[in-house]
């Protein structure tokens, strides 16, 4: 009897090895790494956005690409900054996701607030702070790519881009960067304000010294216009996009 229990025992652990090496499998290869679901995988009860898995498209009525899709561009001083204001206004009030990028244009957010919160298993609507200005900003789906040519990257296409606010805040002069660290008294519109968490795209300075940015500020307050101090405080540095026409 002993040696039938250790001989079923050996068999259990073999099967939740297996089982286990299986789910491995499951798992999405070619993520970045501001993109990784976190051992988050497919299955008949669960939703995992994943960057380039085929059967995203299953899940959500975005278009999901590989990170080589190239969405069309215009050279560099081929991009106004006024026009660049009609994209990031066209994401106001469309929700915000985690890691996201994918939005319609009806002002509303269908997963307001959407549990669980600031994860990308969610698959919800909108863009997250990062992935806003990496879209209005029409930059390169590479990071510190030597082009600062502007992409013409959709609001339907699940994309977020290379860079996170740490990206964005730290980026180089001569590093290739499409983006570059700037003074923050300098900041004018369509330039931002980034801190290590968070950045925001300046729309215009108020008289009181404030500023009207646009921002995806977090699951349960969405995507929106809003009055902020970030100009004003230390944890803020201005940052840049380049070749603007």
């Amino acid at each position: 009897m002993t040696n039938v229990r250790r001989l079923l025992f050996l068999l259990g652990f073999l099967l939740a090895a297996a089982t286990t090496a299986a789910a491995g499998v499951r798992h999405a290869e070619s993520v970045p790494s501001w993109g990784n679901p976190g051992g988050c995988y497919f299955g008949a009860n669960t939703r995992c956005w994943v960057y380039s898995h085929a059967l995203d498209q299953g899940h959500t009525s975005c278009s999901v690409v590989d990170i080589s899709f190239n969405p069309g561009r215009t050279g560099p001083f081929g991009w106004t900054r006024s026009q660049a204001a009609a994209i990031a206004n066209a994401a106001m009030h469309e929700g915000y996701q985690w890691a996201g990028g994918c939005y319609d244009n009806n002002d509303q957010d269908p997963t307001w607030n959407q549990y669980p919160r600031e994860t990308k298993s969610t698959l919800g609507e909108g863009p997250d702070c990062s992935g806003l200005v990496w879209r209005v900003w029409r930059e390169s789906n590479y990071s510190y790519p030597h082009d600062n040519s502007f992409f013409n990257w959709q609001r339907s296409t699940y994309d977020h881009g290379p860079y996170d606010t740490r990206g964005f805040k730290y980026a180089a002069q001569g590093s290739g960067a499409p983006h570059v660290v700037y003074g923050k008294s300098g900041i004018i519109l369509l330039d931002a304000l980034v801190s290590d968490s968070h950045i925001a795209i300046e729309n215009y300075r108020t008289d009181n010294g404030a500023d009207v940015v646009w921002e995806a500020l977090g699951e349960a307050y969405g995507t929106n216009s809003n009055v902020e101090s970030y100009r004003s405080q230390s944890a803020y540095s201005g940052v840049r996009r380049l070749a603007w026409g």
